[in-house]
């Protein structure tokens, strides 16, 4: 009983301290928000990061996989495709 308790706590512990918890919510200017909403209309699985005075986003678009750098005024500065 005790090893299965443990093994249900070192599991919860492993989670939460994974890469599946939520990560924090980034504030992103809406001139950058409008900036890539203008650009890519019905992208999915957008994902933001902050990186100093830029914006990073992730995301799904046509079947494909980009990831965007914005400045802070929303101009695009660099853009990949995976």
């Amino acid at each position: 009983m005790l090893k299965s308790c443990l093994l249900t706590l070192l599991t919860f512990a492993l989670f939460a301290c994974g890469d599946g918890g939520t990560a924090a919510a980034v504030e992103v200017p809406a001139v950058v928000q409008s900036a890539f909403e203008a650009s890519y209309p019905g992208a999915t699985d957008v994902t933001w990061e902050e990186d100093g005075d830029h914006y990073e986003v992730e995301f799904d678009f046509n079947g494909e996989e980009f990831e965007v750098e914005y400045s802070a005024t929303g101009e695009p500065l660099e853009m990949e495709e995976d």
